[in-house]
């Protein structure tokens, strides 16, 4: 038969019959003698919806690593600097309470979401307000500590982050498009958080924190994306798809396109060619004439990167000595009646 009281309880329960009181007894397992065991408590939030919002919204972390890579580009090219961008956490929260813990000065970039009537935000403090003027003016790092609660950024530095979020916008457009294709316009910046109207307080929404690095420079924004709309493109976001991004193979050929034509070739026309021993060389002479085995009025090849290209007729153009070309080889076409 089991035990069912052990024997620590047994002698509490005949003590508590003899002097009428029960005195609180720690239980020792056999297993562990000496050790009081000790039940690990997990706090669990009811109201929190992140589980459930992550389970449909899987996509969202692979379209932001996506426009991570794109945005360091971006700022690669234009800044040609080192540059190194990457998502530090993703949370799922309630916008009034990220504002809550935003402090000033700080921009506010708001961008509509036109298709589905939602909001984005871009969200810049000061580390990387000071950053980005330091990489694109030059500079050295600043002591952003010393930064006062009520200052806010002057008209150039938030001239020059309208001009880095039109970046980003291009970039979240180009990330987006292997899930569902987003038409995103960048509305205006605000400073205060009250005057942004688009996003209320109660709203739910998913708050995406990116590392940003420029040579020593180093700073942070979030990625701040309103939730409700994106529940009429569900099933476009509950799963994670991974490839080339649409335009980047036509990007790519254009680019290759663009280089080839900036290219340099040798280009010679052969006006004929001969045979001769060495012997025949050391006999040559001022004077001497060599028959070429090309008849004078016969098209000659046209060569480019020694290889035969085209056939052509010797002749002068505007004092200069040149080759109408007559005949395509590459193409094996005829005579050409433009003479191209």
């Amino acid at each position: 038969m089991a035990e069912v009281l052990s024997q620590n309880e047994i002698d509490a329960l005949l003590s508590a019959v003899t002097d009428g009181k029960v005195d609180a007894v720690t239980e020792k397992t056999a297993s562990s003698p000496g050790k009081s065991t000790s039940k690990k408590i997990a706090l669990y939030d009811l109201a929190s919806e992140e589980r459930v919002i992550r389970g449909k919204l899987v996509a969202l972390s692979g379209i932001h690593e996506r426009f991570a890579g794109l945005f360091r580009m971006s700022l690669h090219t234009h800044l040609k600097k080192n540059v190194s961008v990457k998502i530090k956490n993703t949370e799922f929260i309630k916008f009034g309470e990220y504002l809550s813990r935003v402090s000033r000065p700080v921009n506010f970039s708001l961008i509509e979401v036109a298709d589905l009537k939602g909001s984005m935000l871009l969200v810049a403090g000061a580390s990387y307000m000071y950053s980005l003027v330091d990489a694109y003016y030059g500079g050295a790092d600043r002591p952003y500590t010393k930064a006062k609660a009520e200052e806010s950024f002057t008209a150039i530095e938030n001239a020059m982050m309208k001009k880095f979020v039109s970046f980003a916008v291009k970039d979240l457009e180009r990330a987006w498009s292997l899930n569902y294709p987003l038409k995103l316009n960048y509305i205006r910046a605000e400073s205060n958080p009250f005057f942004i109207g688009a996003i209320q307080p109660t709203d739910s929404i998913v708050v995406v924190t990116c590392d940003v690095e420029i040579d020593s420079l180093r700073g942070s924004f979030d990625l701040v994306v309103q939730l409700h709309p994106l529940d009429s493109i569900q099933h476009a976001l509950s799963i994670n798809l991974t490839g080339q991004i649409p335009g980047e193979e036509t990007l790519w050929k254009e680019h290759w396109h663009k280089e080839l034509m900036n290219m340099d070739f040798d280009i010679r026309g052969v006006l004929g060619q001969t045979d001769k021993t060495l012997r025949d060389i050391r006999k040559l002479k001022k004077g001497d004439i060599l028959i070429l085995g090309q008849d004078a009025v016969s098209a000659i090849p046209v060569y480019i990167q020694e290889v035969p290209k085209f056939k052509g007729m010797m002749g002068v153009f505007r004092g200069n000595n040149a080759v109408r070309l007559t005949k395509d080889l590459s193409n094996n076409e005829g005579d050409s009646k433009n003479g191209k």
